[in-house]
């Protein structure tokens, strides 16, 4: 018969492993001791992070794969409410708290906890973050990634029974660390921490978040090859031309009325949300807004990230892909027409997600409506002129 794990159980095992460490760490010095717990850190944030993206795109695999490119699918309707439903039982039945909105339940956490996350955060975002994207959840995977990775370092540290100091230290190498694997960039984990969760610029603090961004993205690397994530060719006619800076200066101005829009748009869809006390109501006005959209605007199902990637190599084709108007893809007005309603339709099905009890982030649809616009001002620019 197997033993019952209990928390006394695992207390016990945290307090071996820290002997253990102790035991062969006794003539490490402080900064070698740090520096070997980032590695560790960097290791555990990179192989989750391996583990969350490999869950996602199978589960969205699975589900949309088989579908003919030429037309577009009923189930489309379904899916986002299942996953939708099954990210809200876990969280309510299995997590038992709030594992939502990732970057604040760390500011939280460094603010407010002393730097200390629940060990459950270290597995159930992954769970819940990957079923809510992979079943259609129109949000980002960051913010579960930044989470997980922070939870690893939190709950590393405390296995290690370190200060606060070093403590909030290695959450930031986690949440780092976590960055830097699913977008295989070491320096965007660094900046990241520098800049969202306000980290001391020192060596004492720079070194270890280098070292386990820089070993996240190693194991990322290894694992899921060396293709970058957006991967862009360009050619002499590609160049920049001084003529060009209005277009910019004017792209500028569209995408700062996005944010003005994206923001208003997230935060009066979480008001209308939480003004609906039954869960099952929330989990079918969700899940239909959600479904209704996606049916329509295919490009929407997930984090988006094919989506601006087709628009990035010219194939605005591939947007029509399982659409309804999938025979109108070389009409040039109808090609901007769907990515404006592309764009804008974004922020309510990612508001719709997660104020409906989906997990997941929004720096993902930040980065969609803000590729699209680009999109949409090329395409205006090169129709007309």
């Amino acid at each position: 018969m197997f033993k019952r794990i209990t928390p006394q159980t695992i207390a016990d095992w945290g307090e071996r492993i820290y002997i253990r460490f102790l035991e062969l760490t006794k003539r490490f010095t402080s900064t070698q001791i740090m520096a070997l717990l980032a590695v560790i850190v960097g290791v555990l944030a990179g192989l989750g992070t391996c583990l969350f993206e490999l869950l996602l795109y199978g589960i969205k695999a699975g589900l949309t794969h088989w579908f003919p490119v030429e037309q577009s699918h009923f189930l489309f309707l379904f899916y986002p409410v299942i996953g939708i439903i099954l990210a809200s039982l876990f969280v309510k039945y299995v997590v038992k708290d709030n594992i939502s909105e990732g970057v604040t339940r760390v500011l939280y956490a460094m603010s407010r906890k002393n730097s200390y996350i629940a060990p459950h955060n270290c597995w159930t975002s992954v769970v819940g973050g990957a079923t809510t994207i992979g079943f259609g959840g129109s949000v980002g995977p960051e913010a579960p990634i930044v989470l997980t990775g922070a939870a690893i370092g939190s709950n590393v540290s405390r296995l290690a029974h370190l200060n606060y100091k070093n403590t909030t230290l290695l959450l930031c190498c986690g949440a780092g660390a976590a960055l830097a694997a699913i977008f295989k960039a070491p320096i965007t984990g660094v900046v990241f921490v520098l800049e969202i969760l306000m980290l001391d610029l020192t060596s004492r603090t720079v070194v270890p978040l280098l070292i386990s961004s820089i070993t996240a993205a190693a194991i990322a690397l290894t694992i899921r090859g060396f293709d970058p994530i957006i991967a862009i060719s360009l050619t002499p006619d590609d160049a920049f031309r001084l003529n060009q800076i209005p277009l910019f200066v004017l792209l500028g101005i569209f995408c700062g009325l996005m944010s003005y829009y994206f923001t208003t748009v997230n935060a009066r869809v979480g008001a209308f949300f939480k003004k609906i006390d039954n869960p099952y109501k929330k989990w079918l006005i969700g899940g239909a807004v959600l479904g209704i959209l996606i049916y329509i605007f295919p490009p929407l199902y997930g984090e988006g990230y094919e989506g601006f990637m087709s628009l990035m190599h010219g194939n605005t084709t591939e947007l029509f892909n399982n659409s309804l108007f999938y025979r109108f893809s070389q009409i040039d007005w109808v090609v901007i027409l769907f990515i404006v309603g592309t764009m804008f339709f974004k922020v309510i099905a990612m508001a719709s997600t997660n104020a409906a009890g989906g997990v997941g982030g929004t720096f993902a649809p930040s980065l969609f409506v803000g590729a699209f616009m680009g999109a949409i001002t090329a395409l205006v620019c090169n129709t007309l002129f």
